[in-house]
């Protein structure tokens, strides 16, 4: 079957390809045998014949994924599906547990640091602590890349567009103790922290505090009348279908590398599995 994949006949590649995305994992060995063939043709076919499977495989465990009540433990579930997002776009991502560890870090200095604070010095450490240790920046909201909203490179590059440094607030600040939701607004998204009087905190713009009445203004101003239902809290679910709608908006962008690519295929699958869900 590795030698027909690599046939001139397109009825017979194809062929080869549905027999061994058939036999799963038993094809695996072989497959990256001839992912390193001399033969250009089977090489190139081998490994996308790989891909494949993987993402099959990230798509039945991204539909396994608990996204339950809100709290400490939930921060886990989020990076693990920010991260197999991340994979279902890129073949090289850095490993969920290195990047857990580097937040939990930040998580467990802030902790120490919020005992005993007022819930607005705890926002205000928050932001300063994550903008000052990632150097965060805002991007062009009109130049919205793939890269802006994947976390992991917002993490690395420190440019990021609002989903992706939300949602590192929002993990950053449930292992460090305080209970935090997305909020999602037209084209934008802010992170709620929970106290005696809660707050909104805009990532985007540095973590600053928007009052309430503010976002009401906004949403009245720009044709939203439904002002309650914007300014609720997200459930994890939700924070993550807006995430993937975020980055299959990037994706399509005129000059985007993934805009006729199979990771927007992929998208959009993972994106049915939570609406329907």
């Amino acid at each position: 079957m590795i030698s027909v994949l690599g046939d001139d006949s397109y009825a017979l590649q194809e062929s080869a390809r549905r027999y061994l995305l058939s036999l799963g994992q038993f094809a695996v060995p072989v497959l990256r045998e001839g992912a390193e063939a001399e033969h250009m043709a089977t090489r190139t076919r081998c490994r996308a014949v790989l891909r494949e499977m993987e993402l099959r495989e990230l798509l039945r465990s991204f539909g396994r994924l608990r996204l339950g009540q809100i709290g400490p433990d939930s921060a886990h579930g989020l990076l693990e599906g920010v991260m197999m997002v991340a994979q279902m776009v890129r073949t090289f991502v850095p490993d969920s547990r290195k990047l857990a560890a580097q937040l939990r870090r930040e998580a467990n200095t802030l902790r120490r640091e919020f005992e005993g604070r007022s819930l607005p010095m705890c926002a205000k450490l928050l932001a300063d602590r994550l903008h000052q240790e990632f150097n965060f920046q805002s991007c062009d909201v009109d130049e919205v890349d793939v890269d802006h909203v994947m976390v992991d490179r917002a993490m690395t590059g420190g440019v990021g567009a609002p989903i992706a440094l939300s949602l590192i607030y929002l993990m950053v600040a449930r292992w460090a103790g305080l209970s935090a939701a997305g909020v999602a607004l037209p084209n934008h998204f802010l992170v709620r922290i929970h106290g005696p009087r809660p707050l909104l905190l805009d990532p985007f713009h540095g973590g600053r505090v928007i009052p309430k009445a503010d976002c009401a203004r906004y949403l009245r101003a720009t044709g939203f009348d439904r002002v309650r239902e914007h300014l609720r809290d997200l459930t994890d679910r939700e924070v993550l279908i807006h995430y993937l709608r975020s980055l299959r908006r990037a994706s399509n962008r005129r000059h985007s590398e993934w805009r006729h690519s199979d990771a927007r295929a992929t998208l959009g699958k993972a994106l049915g599995i939570l609406e329907t869900s």
